[in-house]
């Protein structure tokens, strides 16, 4: 129990030390506590405590009183950094001060009173701030997951629903130069994506709005986790009919099923709460995600993991 309340306190830690611009100063230069408190304007004791805090979590190291960053702050907590995470803390926060709290209700429930994604609807910083988060970890993963994804010499129109930042959309088109895909996402998600001259932007709801058809490939990335099986059939449903013949589904999502050690299994353990306190879903085996496809009509279901992608299992199909 001690370890799980330290590991509260060490998130406080890091979100104290991002605030406060420590990750960015000692980004420029090295620095002792002194030296870092007195031109950061904060109390020296106070700056000591959090950096040698900063150091047992792996964040900063120490030699002879002075402290570095470590490789994976660099590529982390620096702004400079295309992967900075730091805008990205405040949903993190959000969710275990304010969301998790109501873990109990939530468990008696089956879900939050307010579904998070109506709520990011209502507060700009709040999206930004998940949108951050999803998109730095997108970056490191759109390469290998775009490459492990079949998308025919022919094919020209692709469909992302759900896809906010537009992100793996944005990769497979620049694999891909005869693709133009369109992204189907609440208005304040869309925020976040790049423009690009194959890209199009529709803001409206994928499960209440028509799909349209004549797509070759349709994506549909951390969805499935947020909606309960007939949300999910109807969806597919709509699916088949927007792709064309032979055309390829991708589901992006974390699959329930065995993993590698007591700490993999924890980690997807403890996500699967978090979907559950914050929208009310849950992580699915891949095997229900099969029967789910099979059962919408999509044929040749097959599983990938790419390389570089942990947090993103695929399950592909064709219509």
């Amino acid at each position: 129990m001690l370890a799980d309340y330290f590991g509260v306190l060490g998130f406080h830690a890091l979100v104290a030390g991002a605030r406060l611009g420590i990750f960015d100063a000692l980004d420029s230069a090295p620095a002792t506590p002194e030296g870092l408190a007195l031109s950061l304007g904060l109390d020296h004791h106070g700056t000591d405590v959090l950096l040698r805090g900063l150091a047992g979590l792996g964040y900063v190291r120490s030699r002879r009183g002075v402290y570095r960053l470590t490789r994976a702050s660099r590529l982390w907590l620096v702004s400079s950094s295309p992967s900075c995470l730091v805008e990205g803390l405040a949903f993190w926060e959000r969710s275990a001060c304010v969301y998790w709290p109501a873990l109990e209700k939530a468990v008696r429930d089956g879900g939050p009173p307010v579904p998070f994604y109506t709520l990011t609807e209502d507060d700009p910083e709040l999206s930004r701030s998940f949108q951050t988060w999803t998109a730095a970890v997108a970056r490191r993963q759109a390469p290998a997951t775009a490459a492990a994804i079949p998308v025919g010499r022919d094919a020209r129109h692709m469909l992302d629903l759900g896809g906010s930042h537009a992100i793996y959309s944005l990769e497979l088109l620049r694999l891909h130069p005869g693709l133009h895909a369109t992204v189907v996402d609440l208005p304040q998600a869309l925020e976040s994506a790049q423009e690009h001259p194959r890209l199009r932007l529709h803001a409206g709801s994928f499960l209440d709005d028509e799909l349209g058809e004549g797509y070759d490939v349709v994506l549909l990335f951390n969805i499935v986790h947020g909606l309960d099986d007939d949300q999910t059939a109807r969806l597919l449903a709509k699916v088949a009919l927007a792709l064309n013949p032979g055309g390829t589904i991708v589901i992006g999502d974390q699959f329930r099923g065995p993993a590698p050690g007591r700490a993999s299994r924890t980690l997807v353990d403890l996500l699967d709460l978090n979907y559950l306190v914050t929208i009310g879903g849950r992580i699915r085996p891949y095997r229900e995600i099969v029967r789910l496809l099979r059962e919408s009509g999509f044929i040749e279901p097959r599983h990938r993991r790419p390389l570089r992608s942990p947090a993103t299992e695929l399950a592909i199909a064709t219509r």
